[in-house]
């Protein structure tokens, strides 16, 4: 009786799977346990690249700085690292926009300094303007369809949106811009668009209108306009505008 258990026993333990038992569960716990437990099994190396992948996977969907730094920490010569440290810093700019305080933009510029990021200009601009934030103030956004060639008689194939932007401050404001975002059904950004109030020059170089370069002095009211037909059918007829950039005359 005796031996017949232990022979028992034997099949069982010869027939364990711990690598088809983590497949079936398929979690970081269970490919963790799996890794960790069996250094010297052959699948070791298998099981490794699985559990990056889902570390990967978990970060993307909660998209938390928490959950990036994990993946990084725990694989930082990963074989998904670059798009990973790609995605953290896509992540990180997109709640500072959203956000837009200057606590978010300050932590941008810690972990992205100007010179190692494509958002450092942004980030260094956005945070000027919330710091300066109460020296500007922003009337309600009003929206009507246009004719986009400006013809009174031709048919309505765009849409015009319109700000009025006041100057709070003593000293007047020589640059300064605006974003537009629109808004989908659950709030979600569906494009974006972005145009000065007043410039030295604009984007492009197109031609000013007389009158635009004009610093907006302290207390003045200027309206900010844009004008588009090219917005995502997803649009809800909806929009956000934001002061993006700042600078005053004699900066």
């Amino acid at each position: 009786m005796l031996i017949r258990l232990l022979l028992s026993v034997a099949i069982l333990s010869g027939c364990a799977d711990p690598y088809g038992d983590a497949q079936k569960v398929d979690t970081i716990e269970a490919w963790t346990a799996f890794v960790d437990g069996n250094p010297k099994s052959p699948r070791r190396g298998m099981g490794e690249i699985r559990l990056e992948e889902l570390y990967l996977a978990a970060a993307r969907e909660s998209k938390t700085l928490d959950s990036y730094d994990a993946y990084l920490n725990k694989f930082p010569k990963g074989r998904h690292i670059d798009a990973a440290t790609k995605e953290r810093r896509e992540f990180l700019l997109s709640w500072a926009r959203k956000t837009n305080t200057v606590a978010s933009w300050e932590q941008y510029l810690k972990e992205y300094p100007a010179t190692r990021s494509a958002g450092g200009r942004e980030a260094k601009q956005r945070l000027n303007m919330v710091t300066h934030q109460d020296k500007i103030e922003l009337g309600p956004v009003k929206m009507e369809q246009v004719n986009l060639a400006e013809d009174p008689k031709g048919p309505m194939n765009g849409y015009g949106f319109y700000v009025d932007v006041t100057n709070k401050g003593d000293v007047a404001i020589e640059s300064m811009g605006l974003t537009i975002t629109y808004l989908g059904a659950e709030g979600q950004s569906v494009g974006s668009g972005s145009w000065p109030v007043v410039a030295t020059r604009l984007p492009g170089g197109l031609p000013m209108a007389e009158g635009f370069g004009k610093p907006i002095a302290p207390g003045e009211t200027r309206q900010w306009e844009w004008t588009t037909g090219n917005i995502s059918d997803d649009w809800s007829k909806k929009a956000s505008i934001v002061a993006t950039y700042i600078n005053f005359v004699g900066e």
